[in-house]
């Protein structure tokens, strides 16, 4: 099966960035150095793997094999989070909040796998609205991602300070979540096949917007940087609507064929792995963050290979 293995590298460099973000990337060199790459650069990661994912998704509808799509992602998040239920997993008290707890991991995710559980919900709903005309679509995609980072924003300024609300908004599972982050990039990408957008923009078009949007991205990200009343770190930008499209487009355009799939399934079981490996390194080691992401990839490349290897016996794991 032909493959464009230029995407293949784009998942290896986002399953890279994403291991930046949970190492704290140049925390130990430069606060500005990190803000920008951890908490800027690096947070297009997931966002474009939404794009990738609703990008082919196009091909499973038109195939109507949706509901095999659903069945071997929802086995993939169960592998998962059972590999990592060490971490999450205890008895709960008779108690509701300890139930609640509980259901929340196991609806939310883990850690790095509410990617999944993003993923699948952002099928579902577009399984539910994909007979609407593309232009209400579109709308879903602005209402739905504004909302997460306005939500986002209004947190992390505490605009709502000492309310309800301000907790609230200050929940990771409020703005990165089904509907206001996997949703609209997972649509978006969905959309870009079905209309053959990368087919009406250039190479030269898509790598001058790409180079415009991460200006845009680390823009948005100084600024907030420099906010003295900002806490916290930003999942949501503004600019991520422009970058993650083009981004992925200029790859797609990049067109490097090929049949190997090991660059994809190394970015994928790096992507699960890494957290293992993140969390044994931060355990028995004193390295500092950026020695600890370069240690993390390299550990989680060489656990891959067995992974790889393992999972052409047990095709569910990757």
């Amino acid at each position: 099966m032909n493959r464009n293995i230029a995407l293949d590298v784009l998942k290896l460099i986002m399953a890279f960035m994403v291991v930046g973000i949970h190492a704290n990337f140049m925390m130990d060199l430069s606060p500005l150095g990190n803000y920008l790459t951890v908490h800027g650069m690096f947070r297009i990661a997931v966002p474009v793997f939404f794009v990738i994912n609703g990008y082919f998704f196009y091909y499973v509808l038109i195939k109507e094999q949706q509901l095999k799509w659903l069945r071997r992602v929802f086995i993939l998040y169960i592998t998962w989070m059972v590999f990592y239920s060490y971490f999450w997993f205890s008895i709960p008290d008779m108690s509701f909040i300890s139930y609640a707890k509980l259901l929340k991991v196991v609806f939310f995710g883990y850690y790095h796998l509410w990617y999944i559980a993003g993923m699948i919900g952002a099928a579902v709903i577009l399984l539910i609205l994909r007979k609407l005309p593309s232009s209400i679509l579109i709308i879903s995609i602005i209402l739905t991602f504004l909302s997460g980072v306005i939500i986002q924003y209004l947190g992390n300024y505490h605009i709502f300070e000492g309310t309800f609300l301000d907790k609230l908004f200050n929940t990771n599972q409020m703005h990165r979540n089904m509907i206001f982050l996997a949703y609209p990039f997972f649509c978006t990408g969905y959309l870009i096949n079905k209309h053959s957008l990368p087919s009406k923009i250039s190479l030269e078009h898509s790598f001058i917007l790409s180079i415009l949007a991460i200006g845009a991205l680390l823009g948005e990200s100084y600024f907030n940087f420099l906010q003295e009343n900002r806490d916290g770190y930003f999942d949501n930008y503004f600019s991520l609507i422009l970058i993650c499209p083009i981004i992925f487009i200029l790859f797609i355009k990049a067109n490097i064929p090929g049949t190997n799939r090991n660059i994809a399934l190394y970015s994928s079981s790096i992507y699960f792995i890494h957290v293992l490996i993140l969390i044994i390194l931060q355990k028995i080691t004193a390295l500092s963050p950026t020695y600890v992401m370069l240690f993390t990839i390299l550990l989680s490349a060489f656990v891959s290979y067995f992974i790889i290897k393992i999972n052409k016996r047990l095709k569910f794991i990757l």
